[in-house]
Order: C-alpha cells, then sequence, then structure tokens
C-alpha cells in the first residue's frame, strides 16, 4: 500500500540565488565605476550558473559557481551578502553532485561568516540557517533539528518567515517520529500563516494540508477531512486547477473517503486526481501512480477485483520500466496483484506472486526488512486461507519476529502480526491462545495510539468476536457496543466495519435474550448492507442468515423458514457450497425443519449438510499437516452431533445403519488422508513416479484453494465444472499410482457400509460414538453390527462410565493390585458398559472394537462379566 505522502515537484531554476538576491539591494555599494563593472561580472556569472543548471550541466555550474564565489569575496569582501549568496548557491551544486561533505562545509562556513558579518540574530543569518537546516534535514532528521530550532528560536515574532520556521521544525519533528511535537508545532504555524498571509495565501493552504495529512497519518481521519475539505474550495479560487498541490489534496481526501466507506465521493476525487495528473505530469509521474494505487485498493474495497487487478496490473508495468524488475517498488506492486488474485480465489496464482515479491522484496533489502515482513504476513494469511495452518503459523511467527527485532515490538506492523496470530488461533479454534494475543495487541495498541484509534478499535471487534463464537456473550456485549458508536462518529454508519459491529451487536443480544434489541440491530444492519453492497454480497448474506436465526427465537418459523431458503439458494450461488455461511444456513435450516416436525425435509437437509462437508474436508484436508487437520475435525464435529441427534430423534429402522456410516465416514476420513499422503511420499521417490505425485499434489493442492475459495464472478458459471474436472484429474493421477502399488490402491478407496458389512463375514462390530446433545452435554452411544444386522445402545450417564474407565486403568498400572481389585471395578463397567450390547452380539465370539474418546485408553480384555469371566476368555477381541 502506498501511504498518503506529499510529493517535492523539480523545479529547475536557482531558488537560492533568487532568495538571497533580495537581501542584496540593501548592500553598501562601491565608486560608480568599480561598483557597476563588478556587479556586471557577477550578475553574468549567475546568469551563466543557472543556464549551465538548467541544461543538467552541474559540472560547469560548479566551475562558474566557484569562480562566482572568488569574484564576490574579492570585489564585495568575503562578509558581503553577495559572498555569502555565491557559497549558498555552490554548497547546493555540491548537494546536487551528492558531494554532501563539502556541500555541508561550505554551510558552516558561510555560516560562521553571516554570523562574524551580521550577528546571530539578523535576517540575513536566519536565512542561511534556514537553507542549512533544510540541507541537513534531506540528509539526516536528527542532524537537522538543532539548527531548524535555533533559526525559529532566533525569529522575531512579528517575523513573516517565523511561519515557514515552524513549518520546517514541525515537518522535522514528523520526520523524526515525534508525532505530537509535529501536531502541535504545525497547527501553531497554519495559524500563523493564517494571521500573517490571510486564508486564501497559497503558503498557507500548504501548511493546512500538511497539517490535514499528519492527521490522516495518526487515523484522525474526521479532523482531516475537515481541513482537506476546507482548503481544497479555496486552492481551487486561489491556484490553477492543475496545480500539484490541489490533484495531491484531491488523493489524500479521496483515500479519507475510502477509510470511511464513502465509495462514490472517494472514486470521484479519485478519478479527477488522475486525470489531472495525468494531463499536468504524464502517466509515469508519482503521483499518478499512487493514484492509481489507492484507487485499486478501492475497487478492492467495493468487490470490483477486475478492475482492481487491472490498475495494479498498470501500477506494476510502469514500476518495472521506470524501476526495474527487482526494484522494492516493483516487489511491492507484485505483492498488490497477488492480494487481488487471493480475493479471486486464484490460490495458486496469488501463491507465486507473493513467493516472487518475497524472493525479490529479500534480494533488494534483505529478509530483515519491514517490506519482507509485510510481504512474509500476506503470504501467510494466504497459507490461512488455504487451511495450510502447519505452513502459516510458522511464517507468522517469523514475520513476527522479525518485525519486533528490527522495528520494535510496540511497531503497528508487529501487532498487525500478532492480531494475525490471534486470527489464525481462532480460525483453528484455539480460543485461549487466541484471547491472549488479542488482548496483549489491543494493549499495547491502547498504550501507543490510544483507546479510540482505528487500530485498537480493530482489534477490541476482533476480541469481541471471539467472545461471540467462544458463548461469552456479556464479555462481548459492551465492546461490540463502544465498537460501534466510535465507528460510527469516525467512519461513518453505512461504513463496512460499522454495519458489521452493528450485526454482531444484534447476534449477542439475540443470544443473550434480548430480542427487541436484537431485531432493531440485526434489521438495520441487514438494510444498511443491502443498500450499500446489493443482496449479493457476502455480508448482506450473513445479515439474512441472522435475521432468520433471531426469527426462530421468536417463533416465526415460517418467516425464517422463508428466509432461509432464499438465503441458502443465493449463497450456493453466490459464495458456494462449501462457504461458512452457506454450511451455517444449511445447518439452520436443517434445525429449524427438525423443529417444526418435518423430520423427512430435515433428515435429507442434514444428510445433504454432512455429505457436503465430508466431501469439503477430503479435499482440504489433503494438503494440511497433522495439527490442522486435527483442528479442521475439531472445528466442524458439532455438525456430526448435530445429524447424530437428529438419528436418534428418528429411532426407525434407518437410524443404527446411518449412525454406522456416519461414524465410518468420518473416523475413516483421517485415517484415508494421512495413508494416501504418506504413501504419495514415499512413492515421489521413486523417479518414473515423481512428476505424476509432483502433479497429484499440486492439483489436489488447486482443488483445496478452490473448494475455500469458492465461485468468483469470473468462474461462477464454470465453477462447477472446474471442480469437477479436477476431481476427475485426481482420480485419473491416483489410478496412474495405483496400478505401481496395491497399498497406495487400497488406501484411496472409500469403503462403505456394505463393503465393511461383507469383509467382517461371521465377526461382529462394536463401534463407539461421543457426541453432544442438545443440552451441549456429552454422550455416548455404541453401533452393533453383527451378520448385515444394526443395533445401537445410547448410554445415560457417561460421566459414571469416564469414572470407571480411569478408575481401572489405574488399577490395571497398578503393579502391586490383586486380581480382586481389578475384577471388583471391571465388573461394575461390565454392567453399564458391555451388557446392554449382549443382545445385539448374540453369540458370536470375535469381535472388532472401535472406541472413541475416553474408551481409547480401556483395557477392554479385562472387562469381567457376569459369570466372573474376563472378555478376553469368552471372546477374540480385536
Amino acid at each position: 500500500m502506498r501511504n498518503i505522502k506529499s510529493f517535492s515537484k523539480p523545479v529547475i531554476t536557482g531558488l537560492l540565488v533568487v532568495v538571497l538576491l533580495m537581501l542584496t539591494f540593501t548592500d553598501t555599494t562601491f565608486a560608480q565605476t568599480a561598483a557597476e563593472k563588478a556587479e556586471e561580472s557577477w550578475n553574468l556569472r549567475q546568469t551563466e550558473i543557472e543556464q549551465l543548471y538548467q541544461e543538467g550541466n552541474l559540472n560547469g555550474a560548479l566551475d562558474s559557481a566557484q569562480q562566482a564565489v572568488s569574484l564576490a569575496e574579492t570585489a564585495f569582501g568575503s562578509g558581503s551578502l553577495k559572498a555569502i549568496s555565491s557559497l549558498m548557491l555552490l554548497a547546493q551544486i555540491h548537494t546536487e553532485l551528492d558531494q554532501l561533505e563539502e556541500a555541508n562545509q561550505i554551510y558552516q562556513l558561510t555560516l560562521e561568516t553571516s554570523v562574524a558579518s551580521f550577528g546571530e540574530a539578523a535576517t540575513e543569518t536566519l536565512l542561511v540557517l534556514d537553507n542549512y537546516g533544510e540541507f541537513l534535514n534531506s540528509i539526516d532528521a536528527e542532524m537537522a533539528e538543532p539548527v531548524l530550532q535555533e533559526a525559529l528560536r532566533l525569529s522575531p515574532e512579528d517575523d513573516p518567515q517565523r511561519a515557514f520556521r515552524m513549518k520546517s521544525v514541525a515537518l522535522n519533528l514528523q520526520e523524526l517520529g515525534r508525532i505530537a511535537e509535529a501536531e502541535d508545532m504545525l497547527s501553531q504555524a497554519l495559524k500563523a500563516f493564517k494571521s500573517v498571509f490571510g486564508e486564501k495565501d497559497s503558503d498557507t493552504l500548504e501548511a493546512m494540508v500538511k497539517l490535514a495529512q499528519l492527521y490522516y497519518s495518526q487515523g484522525k481521519l474526521k479532523e482531516a477531512q475537515v481541513l482537506f475539505e476546507t482548503a481544497l474550495p479555496l486552492m481551487q479560487e486561489v491556484l490553477e486547477e492543475g496545480n500539484f498541490i490541489i490533484l495531491e489534496s484531491k488523493e489524500n481526501l479521496a483515500e479519507i473517503y475510502r477509510h470511511q466507506g464513502k465509495y462514490k465521493q472517494s472514486e470521484t476525487l479519485f478519478i479527477e486526481s488522475l486525470q489531472g495528473a495525468v494531463a499536468a505530469y504524464g502517466e509515469e509521474d508519482p503521483l499518478v501512480v499512487q493514484v492509481k494505487s489507492h484507487l485499486a485498493q478501492l475497487y478492492e474495497d467495493t468487490g470490483k477485483l477486475k478492475k482492481a487487478l487491472l490498475f495494479h496490473q498498470q501500477v506494476y508495468e510502469i514500476d518495472r520500466v521506470l524501476l526495474g524488475e527487482e526494484h522494492p517498488n516493483t516487489a511491492g506492486d507484485l505483492n498488490n496483484l497477488a492480494s487481488v488474485r487471493r480475493r479471486l480465489g486464484d490460490y495458486q496464482k496469488a501463491e507465486k506472486l507473493f513467493r516472487k515479491s518475497l524472493s525479490l522484496m529479500k534480494k533488494a533489502l534483505g529478509e530483515e526488512s519491514p517490506q519482507s515482513v509485510s510481504v512474509m504476513n500476506n503470504l501467510a494469511l494466504l497459507l490461512e486461507n488455504q487451511g495450510l495452518y502447519d505452513e502459516a503459523e510458522p511464517l507468522f511467527k517469523k514475520a513476527f519476529a522479525i518485525s519486533g527485532k528490527i522495528q520494535g515490538e510496540r511497531h503497528p506492523t508487529t501487532l498487525a502480526l500478532l492480531n494475525n496470530l490471534a486470527f489464525l488461533y481462532e480460525s483453528q479454534g484455539e480460543f485461549k491462545r487466541s484471547e491472549l494475543n488479542y488482548k496483549n495487541v489491543i494493549q499495547l495498541n491502547t498504550e501507543i495510539f490510544g483507546e479510540t484509534h482505528t487500530s485498537t478499535l480493530s482489534n477490541q471487534n476482533n476480541l469481541a468476536y471471539l467472545f461471540l463464537r467462544d458463548k461469552r456473550f456479556e464479555e462481548a456485549r459492551p465492546i461490540f457496543t463502544k465498537v460501534h458508536r466510535l465507528w460510527s462518529e469516525q467512519l461513518g454508519v453505512d461504513h463496512q466495519n460499522t454495519l458489521k459491529a452493528l450485526n454482531n451487536l444484534g447476534r449477542v443480544q439475540k443470544s443473550l435474550g434480548n430480542l427487541s434489541e436484537a431485531e432493531q440491530h440485526i434489521s438495520a444492519a441487514l438494510a444498511g448492507r443491502t443498500r450499500v453492497f446489493g443482496k449479493r454480497h457476502a455480508d448482506t448474506l450473513r445479515s439474512m442468515n441472522d435475521i432468520g436465526e433471531l426469527y426462530v427465537v421468536q417463533d416465526k418459523k415460517d418467516e425464517a423458514l422463508k428466509i432461509f431458503r432464499e438465503t441458502l439458494k443465493l449463497e450456493e450461488e453466490v459464495l458456494g457450497e462449501n462457504h461458512p455461511y452457506t454450511f451455517e444456513t444449511l445447518n439452520n435450516l436443517a434445525d429449524l425443519l427438525k423443529t417444526m416436525g418435518k423430520t423427512e425435509d430435515a433428515y435429507d437437509v442434514f444428510k445433504k449438510g454432512f455429505s457436503r462437508r465430508n466431501a469439503f474436508l477430503d479435499r482440504v484436508l489433503w494438503v494440511a499437516g497433522d495439527n490442522t487437520r486435527q483442528s479442521y475435525i475439531s472445528l466442524h464435529r458439532p455438525e456430526q452431533h448435530a445429524l447424530i441427534r437428529m438419528l436418534l430423534s428418528m429411532n426407525d429402522e434407518r437410524t443404527a445403519r446411518d449412525l454406522f456410516d456416519v461414524s465410518l465416514r468420518r473416523k475413516g476420513l483421517l485415517l484415508k488422508i494421512t495413508s494416501e499422503t504418506q504413501q504419495v511420499v514415499m512413492m515421489s521417490g521413486a523417479p518414473e513416479l515423481q512428476s505424476i505425485t509432483e502433479e497429484l499434489t499440486q492439483t489436489r493442492k488447486k482443488l483445496a484453494g478452490l473448494t475455500l475459495a469458492g465461485p468468483t464472478e469470473e468462474n461462477r458459471a464454470q465453477f462447477p465444472r472446474i471442480v469437477f474436472d479436477l476431481e476427475e484429474k485426481v482420480n485419473m493421477l491416483q489410478l496412474q499410482l495405483g496400478e505401481q502399488s496395491q497399498r497406495f490402491r487400497q488406501s484411496t478407496k472409500q469403503v462403505t457400509v456394505d463393503e465393511v458389512v461383507e469383509g467382517m463375514g461371521e465377526n461382529a462390530l462394536v463401534d463407539f460414538i461421543s457426541f453432544r446433545d442438545e443440552n451441549d452435554e456429552y454422550r455416548m452411544l455404541a453401533i452393533v453390527v453383527n451378520q448385515g444386522e444394526f443395533s445401537f445402545v445410547e448410554y445415560e450417564d457417561l460421566e459414571i462410565i469416564s469414572s470407571m474407565v480411569m478408575e481401572l486403568r489405574e488399577i490395571v498400572q497398578d503393579e502391586g493390585a490383586e486380581d480382586e481389585d481389578v475384577k471388583s471395578v471391571a465388573t461394575e463397567l461390565w454392567e453399564v458398559l458391555w451388557q446392554p450390547l449382549t443382545e445385539g452380539l448374540g453369540e458370536t465370539a470375535s469381535i472388532f472394537i472401535s472406541p472413541d474418546g475416553l474408551l481409547n485408553v480401556l483395557p477392554f480384555d479385562v472387562l469381567t462379566d457376569d459369570d466372573d469371566s474376563y472378555l478376553l476368555e469368552n471372546f477374540d477381541l480385536r
């Protein structure tokens, strides 16, 4: 992102000569003939220097300037104004030639000469201090500060130049990062300009613009907006329309409107600035590049991603030609292009561009540079979007560590990375780690920027949303209330962030039972989002789903059913079947149908959701690491629990078989994927299979990326076909590998219930499943599969079973325990856990056991029946 900044247009004139010549009219004259001759000779030298300077012949200008110094010192004296003026011009030319040490020595000599000749507080000396300070400021702001401060200290209160010196000091303080002091000084400077020159003076207006830009850099959008809106019409009165400061101010104000969500006003000003800048300075001017870059971001904000991509591409092409492929700006442009590609769901291209950008940044600026850290962060976000948490987390941590090292732990980039780490943990369901990071970043942002700063409010909003997800509604409510109020004031009621906070506040109020307030907030958010973004926007669909949830609580079931169906249809079209919002609405619809007694319809929707989720997980988990896989499974387990509850409520001939199907699909999923990936890694070592395994991995990765991204405007019509083709390609590649490995062929096969039954033969199977009931309490059931027959047992008191399992395990592990100690607990546990299964197991002696949860640590063999026999004595347990 290009920040708002001021551009100094190069004007090839001898500015120092003009400034200092104003003072030469007060110089003492010589006798008429000698004075005229010396004056004429000196003036010719000035003309000659000016001409050479304009022609770009700086070495020639330097020779003439040195002659002018000698002439002035000889003819007028070393302490004369003409000699001082000549020295200042000589220093300027040395600066242009990057001969900074020579320039610095001449400035120091000039200052000493002026103080000796005129005194330290003389107007002549103050002008030397001004120019010396500006020279030093261009090299090192710290070196410049005492010089600029001294010039201001020595300025009389009635000196018109005092306002300019105040402005120079303010800009120097800004450069040094002393923002509060800079703001105070620049405010004083603006008052001085208004007092001395009037509000419509060009210098006054420039100071006003500088202060507005300083406000913006601190996130004080309203204060900046007021100044820009005041300055612009005044500048248009007194300056030509194509004046640089007008075009720059339009661009700056447009950027503020963009941040405030005033997208139409922003676009109008951006286009005006762009057209004016192109006409005045050409396509390759820095201001033109900045406008295009910010305009691209505006189109990103409004979802016009094709336009955003077009402008980012134009900026990239300009920078590539002017600066070269390996310049940091060009690398930054690749980063911007990648960001849009990520938004478009083109994860493979985005990743390629991010990695290229990062490589170029490292080469140009080193890995430990702010720019490299920024690209690392964006690449990590992309990996997170793809569900590759195991890859994203170390990259976030690396970027965070580097940023802390080179920029400090309190730098905005470091804090943003800490926030992103918190979001990553939240995405994985690690709410405690997420909360800790959010609270840390909120505390730091509050200390650095204040409680009402944009960054602080964004972090607070994120924490509140975490509380919402974690069902800590009382903690979420005051935060959302505060954030919404302040964003309304700072960004406006129609800004995307403001509407998001309002909608989330409504969701919290609904969960707390404050239904009137909830309806007011969610309805207002829905109306605002529809007005700003239209009905087919993700935010609008979010609010439609939330109003449907509210209707359910309000017992407006028919209205809820209607809006859920409408929302689901739009989400499937706009966001795709695998978007989180689509799944949420599908789940809500299933629950509502179940509540309304529409059992068969609810059953069909539950099964559809579960089948889609399994397909989603099969695509996404294949390219994820082990920790990420477990996180995904845990995160989406509530959907599985809901289907189990649905099947238990039906309690008909389908229940037991379908329960086993649910368990088989979900329990077998991780095993299947782990086996597949391990086999692919092993087979990739064979030269003849390497190309196939690489292509399979890339195709799987692309399929996972598309699944997570969902359809875009560009591919919506073709999206189902694209996904189908990728799945077919995966199948084809897996078949090719399967021809080389029977083990791989078996690992990719999706086993069905009928195949399990057939494969079991005369054996039986007991499959335990734990789930949460309607009261969110853990329950357990066991499915018995025996000779093609299905039955199930639901256990009422899981707490008793859990305590018995732990007690039995401890006794078994105790080397000093007696058989009677074991059998005492084992018999009690047999009665509550195993005896209910005996009817379904019948006389079958060979039994497969598939435990779940705590039963994974239970030694089933030692369970003791009512005949005082261990299970292993009567059954072949597998």
